[in-house]
């Protein structure tokens, strides 16, 4: 019986503190953890490597600020530059790099004025429950693999 009672009991203080939780106006969102961040490294130098090309990786949280580097054997200087500054364009307006490409190249020149705003493909958000957690920016000496990296990485999320 005493079993029964401490069950019931805790039970019934966890459904009062998620009640709570949810009534008190405390926000909860999602964060991207190191060790998350290490997942889509590796599969993006995976992606990279079966290209038999050099490159970096990058990830970054919701604020832009770096978790994680690494760069592969055969990457450029500029790649190395490259791939923190795709993840963050990602990071701070939620969307992937290559939009902006597009827009430039569809005459929107204004983009060119933000300097935050990187307009090379490679860099993409990572969502967790909706919301922009953080980003990856791939920046390889072939542009098509930049995006394809990127794309495949954030499949080990799911």
């Amino acid at each position: 019986m005493k079993k029964v009672t401490c069950a019931l009991l805790v039970s019934g203080l966890l459904a009062g503190f998620a009640a709570q939780a949810a009534e008190d106006g405390i926000t909860r969102v999602p964060v991207l953890t190191r060790d998350q961040a290490n997942v889509l490294l590796q599969k993006a130098e995976d992606t990279i490597k079966s290209h038999h090309i050099g490159g970096a990786v990058a990830i970054v949280d919701a604020a832009g600020q770096l978790i994680t580097f690494d760069r592969l054997d055969g990457s450029t200087p500029a790649n190395i530059a490259l791939a923190p500054e795709k993840a963050k364009t990602s990071a701070y307006f939620g969307q992937p790099t290559d939009t902006y490409q597009q827009k430039i190249a569809q005459g929107n020149l204004n983009i060119l004025g933000n300097p935050r705003i990187l307009p090379f493909g490679g860099g993409i958000p990572i969502k967790l429950d909706g919301q922009v957690v953080g980003a990856i920016g791939v920046s390889t000496p072939n542009g098509d693999v930049d995006n394809e990296a990127a794309k495949a990485a954030l499949t080990a999320l799911k």
